[in-house]
């Protein structure tokens, strides 16, 4: 006993001794390490996550169309004189703004004074006739009492006098038919407006109704746009459009449909629409180019997210993560999605309107985790 007591105190047997408690020293202070490290991770998971958030909003939804079209006016009529003749003056021109009453153009009127002349005289011929007629009747009643003449002979200047009314009648309806004719020589606008088009000149021999301008009324101003034929029959009357001139600021205008033609064209097999301009601004004006949107298809309301709110979840559906308000922390939510709109997605089911979603870094956030929203101070999650 003696000698091992011995052996335990060698030198071989001392550094071993040591070697070995320096050996559990090392364990434990890893272990410590370690420890201490998965500590600090796990308080680092704890810290909020700062995020950015929308609301889920309700809104129609629909398909957009777009068509360029042209400003025209309401109505656009062809003035021409209700006479025939030559043109011996004309007093407007292309864009020149003219009023009501105001003298456009003439024809040489020689030879309606002469018509209306040879009215007037067989006008006083036929006076004359009937006063004639009047008297014969006036002493036919004086002798038909006193048995001076037949019966038969008092009923002839009876026709004859009624007769001559109807002549006198006939001449005067003819003298003012010549009288009014001398006044259609001299075209005038009935309405105010706009000269878009001339096609009379002076020395032009014109016939009664061809036309010498084109008038666009003033008033409500229009967009003539061609829709193609699959796009026509979802479009109806007094639809709301808006309005964008392509020349000035790109302001959006409002308008409505006023009037879908109830034929394609055969070349185009496009119909035409006008939209009629709500409130036309000052810089709009005739022959502009404007772009027309219309909304088809237009659905119910839809609960609508932006893209980036929905990302793939474990199982391979769809997911999002809505914000509890109260506890700061988000929920992972199965959602369904519908069809794509202009302002994000539409979702068919699983959110409801008023609900904040992350709409940044979905893909790094897990159920529960604690978040911060904007404006909102760091602040570590309590262990």
């Amino acid at each position: 006993m003696s000698a091992k007591r011995s052996n335990s105190g060698t030198p071989h047997a001392r550094a071993s001794r040591w070697s070995s408690n320096i050996g559990r020293v090392g364990i434990l202070g890893l272990a410590a390490l370690i420890a201490g490290c998965k500590g600090e991770a796990a308080v680092q998971e704890e810290v909020a996550r700062p995020v950015k958030v929308a609301i889920v909003t309700a809104a129609p939804q629909g398909r957009t169309l777009t068509y360029s079209g042209v400003v025209r006016p309401r109505i656009e009529s062809a003035l021409g004189f209700r006479v025939p003749g030559k043109i011996v003056a004309r007093s407007v021109n292309v864009g020149d703004r003219i009023e009501v009453d105001q003298v456009i153009a003439r024809v040489d009127e020689t030879d309606l004074k002469l018509a209306e002349n040879a009215a007037r005289a067989t006008v006083a011929a036929a006076r004359s006739r009937r006063d004639v007629a009047r008297d014969n009747l006036e002493r036919a009643n004086v002798l038909l009492p006193k048995a001076i003449i037949s019966q038969a002979a008092h009923d002839t200047r009876r026709n004859e006098l009624e007769a001559a009314v109807a002549a006198l009648d006939s001449a005067e309806a003819q003298l003012l038919q010549a009288i009014n004719a001398v006044g259609y020589a001299t075209l005038k606008a009935d309405k105010a407006g706009i000269v878009t088009a001339v096609t009379g000149e002076p020395g032009q021999v014109v016939g009664a109704g061809q036309a010498v301008i084109t008038l666009a009324e003033a008033g409500e101003t229009e967009i003539a746009v061609a829709v193609p034929e699959q796009d026509a029959a979802r479009l109806a009357i007094g639809q709301p459009a808006k309005i964008t001139l392509w020349a000035g600021p790109r302001v959006s205008i409002s308008g409505r449909i006023r009037e879908i033609a109830g034929q394609s064209d055969p070349a185009s097999r496009t119909y035409a629409v006008r939209v009629a301009v709500e409130e036309p601004p000052q810089t709009m004006r005739l022959g502009m180019t404007a772009s027309v949107a219309l909304t088809i298809d237009e659905n119910a309301a839809l609960l609508v997210v932006p893209l980036a709110a929905v990302t793939e979840g474990e199982g391979g559906g769809t997911v999002a993560f809505v914000v509890d308000a109260a506890s700061k922390v988000v929920r992972k939510t199965a959602v369904s999605l519908g069809g794509i709109a202009e302002s994000g997605v539409q979702i068919a089911s699983g959110l409801q309107a008023g609900d904040m979603v992350v709409t940044a870094g979905v893909q790094f956030l897990r159920d529960g985790m604690p978040i911060r929203l904007p404006g909102e101070r760091a602040q570590a999650a309590t262990p």
